[in-house]
């Protein structure tokens, strides 16, 4: 898994999946927004946190959660 960085958000990708994302806080706000689309549960996942570092923990425990789930393992390295 990589994180892709595009101008107004972090993009985490495996292959040529769209994981999730974590944008950047706006105005006066100082939380970290993060959006999960591939998920267990197969709804999208979103929530907030203080740290971009946070965040993107929230979007690749999501994403593990779903390789559970799938009984899926990463493959090539790509982990």
């Amino acid at each position: 898994m990589i994180w892709r960085q595009e101008a107004y958000r972090a993009v985490l990708q495996t292959g040529d999946v769209d994981i999730g994302a974590v944008y950047p806080p706006v105005g006066s706000g100082r939380m970290w927004r993060w959006r999960a689309w591939v998920t267990a549960s197969g709804h999208v996942s979103a929530g907030r946190e203080r740290s971009e570092q946070l965040a993107k923990q929230q979007v690749e425990r999501r994403f593990q959660a779903f390789m559970n789930a799938a009984r899926l393992q990463p493959a090539g390295g790509d982990a």
